[in-house]
């Protein structure tokens, strides 16, 4: 039987992903968003930032997939269907791709690069104290795929490696802290702080004053998940007082940044523009049609959300 599709995705990408997935399941009724057509007819939506109240024009709908590992821009709209399964990607790729930006920018701080940077720009010829890997304590802040990606990576090369989650994780060669109540503790020994937390509204705002000063002094904080995590003037504040030695920052609470933003200009921050971990088609679009023929034969949805948890 022919299946009606929604899809929305206007990612440089999304052309790629909407030929592959038709490549997938040839039978599939695409209908790209605004051109929706009857919305009875709609059985799964893949959308990435659908404006929000249309999902719940589609009655019909049997599960709402997101073609990104983020979720979050699904639970900022309040007419969001509360019945209907939602998919999220985990795809193996995208977690290889963080892996390799986190663990290039933890090196980068590690070995005091940014420093050496400096020294370059003023033509002094000087070596800089710098630690061995065990006796640096690097956290990473959310320990699901991407998290665990990130450890991976990062265990050959000796560091004192820790990381929280919401939930209890284990993880061999990582010291795990989970809960609201370890969060002070774990923060207090992270040097390089990873930041791959999904955001929520319990999560939002939470590297702030309050969490930058559990960390030790002149700590580096890596952000590849969302901007919003971030509270930006307690960023900048942390950042002039030296609480703060750095940070290189993938994601911002506004994107593109606006060319106002003090952060462009800041001498301790490294900006990439959301580029740590990017979508493939190549990968992304047979595990979005898998998805679709798991709820079709009635089976478990790969990467179901929890919407009580928001991810």
């Amino acid at each position: 039987m022919i299946m009606a599709v929604l899809f929305h995705c206007e990612w440089e990408e999304g052309e790629q992903i909407l030929q592959d997935l038709s490549a997938q399941i040839p039978d599939m009724d695409i209908r790209i968003w605004p051109d929706v057509g009857d919305p009875t007819e709609i059985e799964f939506a893949i959308v990435w930032k659908l404006p929000h109240g249309e999902l719940a024009k589609c009655p019909n709908l049997r599960a709402i997939l997101s073609p990104g590992a983020g979720v979050d821009h699904l639970f900022e709209d309040l007419d969001l269907p509360d019945d209907v399964p939602i998919g999220r990607l985990i795809d193996p790729l995208m977690a290889d791709r963080m892996a390799e930006y986190t663990a290039s920018l933890t090196l980068w701080s590690h070995r005091r690069f940014d420093d050496y940077a400096v020294l370059q720009s003023r033509k002094v010829w000087q070596q800089v104290a710098q630690k061995d890997a065990k006796d640096r304590g690097v956290g990473i802040l959310g320990l699901g795929a991407l998290g665990l990606a990130s450890a991976r990576c990062l265990r050959p090369f000796g560091f004192a490696l820790s990381g929280w989650s919401r939930t209890a994780k284990s993880e061999p060669g990582v010291t795990c802290y989970h809960g609201d109540d370890t969060l002070a503790q774990f923060l207090g020994g992270a040097e390089v702080l990873i930041c791959l937390l999904p955001l929520t509204s319990a999560t939002r705002g939470i590297l702030n004053a309050a969490t930058f000063g559990q960390m030790p002094a002149g700590a580096y904080l890596i952000n590849c998940a969302r901007g919003a995590l971030v509270v930006e003037d307690d960023l900048l504040a942390a950042l002039d007082s030296g609480q703060l030695s750095g940070a290189a920052l993938d994601v911002f609470d506004i994107e593109p940044l606006p060319d106002d933003n003090p952060l462009w200009t800041h001498p301790k921050v490294r900006i990439t523009p959301h580029v740590s971990s990017l979508t493939a088609a190549e990968t992304a679009a047979p595990m979005l049609a898998a998805q679709i023929l798991q709820v079709q034969r009635g089976e478990p949805l790969d990467g179901r959300v929890d919407p009580g948890a928001e991810y």
